[in-house]
């Protein structure tokens, strides 16, 4: 009788589990037995998790309260332990980890050692700590020890993926093997699409965790020089969600939707908008956001300040506007590109859709077999 084919998927973000659904579903359909290996902890809502779908198994996580402190570095340490723990009697021969945590990184070089048949492949969602807003913090001491646990166990990979075409020019001096980018993907397709825009005003959406990295003040600034008054609404919770309401309620009406995750409640309330907000912090080393593929897939144009993929693809395709600190809001372009809408779904289509993400996970797969 031929030998089961094990493989699991680590990731101890929940934000994570839609990524990683879609590696679970493609390895499935090399049958593979496969598992995921998540957390039972909320790293967004700071709250034990009540929610499990199979095929993941969720470890015990020590909780913890603030993103920057001590007590959330040793709970992913703790995490990233008891996780390859489990794997050394689930016993895969195909490994796929999700990072940050950086210390998986090194667990999963230790698991390595015990089991150097074992392909491990690692998926660098995001640059810890280059993408926090630290600014000079960066250069100190901690963090340089933090940024060497990545850097230091990093080649234990038999290859390297990452999110975004961005992060391959980074991290090609720290991995000697082959990189891959896999953008984010959304298993939603738009199949009819009525537009229900307002005429008088500008209206704008954000989407997302409102967090210590999204540059709320520039918002701020950007939204005071549309030609026209401008409506935002917001999708999302975090700890600067009142910061943002404080501020932006100045300079526009505001709409707050709290957390929305149903595709059809999401499709109702980007009918009504013009355009996405994509505005972040300068210095940090984002190449494209989860939010920005929320905005494509519902054919909305992004206002963007990030580099890398998400200016490229604004570049390349016109679907949205790369902005700085001089820019300003021309309402009648973005109403204008908002009615070409069905040019930003193709793009989606192109780059974002689960078929594409399937199809890049078969292909790194094949590369360590």
């Amino acid at each position: 009788m031929a030998k089961i084919k094990k493989a699991a998927i680590i990731t101890c973000f929940e934000s994570n589990e839609e990524r990683t659904s879609f590696v679970i579903e493609a390895l499935k359909q090399r049958d593979y037995e496969t598992i995921g290996v998540s957390t039972d902890y909320s790293h967004i809502r700071k709250e034990k998790r009540t929610d499990r779908k199979d095929p993941y198994i969720q470890i015990e996580t020590i909780p913890y309260k603030k993103n920057l402190s001590v007590s959330r570095l040793l709970s992913h340490r703790d995490f990233a332990k008891k996780a390859f723990q489990y794997l050394d009697t689930f016993d895969p021969e195909l490994i796929w980890v999700c990072i940050p945590a950086n210390t998986l990184i090194s667990e999963a070089r230790k698991y390595k050692d015990r089991h150097p048949n074992a392909k491990i492949i690692i998926d660098v969602i995001d640059m810890w700590p280059e993408s926090m807003p630290i600014g000079l913090f960066k250069k100190t001491f901690p963090f340089r020890i933090w940024r060497g646990i990545r850097k230091n166990s990093i080649n234990c990979a038999d290859t390297l993926v990452t999110e975004c075409n961005y992060y391959i020019e980074i991290l090609k001096n720290e991995y000697k093997g082959n990189i891959i980018a896999i953008h984010w993907a959304r298993d939603n397709k738009i199949e009819d699409y009525p537009l229900d825009l307002p005429k008088d005003k500008l209206s704008l959406a954000y989407i997302g965790s409102i967090n210590n990295i999204i540059d709320i003040e520039e918002m701020g600034r950007l939204i005071e020089s549309s030609d026209l008054p401008v409506e935002l609404h917001v999708i999302g919770e975090g700890e600067n969600k009142n910061k943002l309401l404080n501020l932006l309620s100045n300079n526009c009406n505001l709409v707050d939707h709290g957390t929305v995750y149903d595709p059809k409640d999401k499709q109702r309330i980007f009918s009504k908008c013009h355009a996405g907000l994509n505005i972040y912090k300068e210095g940090l080393y984002i190449g494209l956001t989860v939010k920005s593929i929320d905005y494509f897939n519902y054919g909305l144009p992004i206002i963007n300040s990030i580099k890398g993929d998400t200016f490229s693809l604004i570049n390349e395709y016109g679907v949205g506007f790369n902005v700085d600190k001089n820019s300003k809001l021309d309402a009648r372009a973005i109403i204008d590109m908002r009615l070409n809408y069905k040019k930003i779904l193709k793009v989606y289509e192109e780059n974002f859709s689960k078929e594409v993400f399937i199809q890049k996970v078969n292909q790194v797969v094949d590369s360590v077999l």
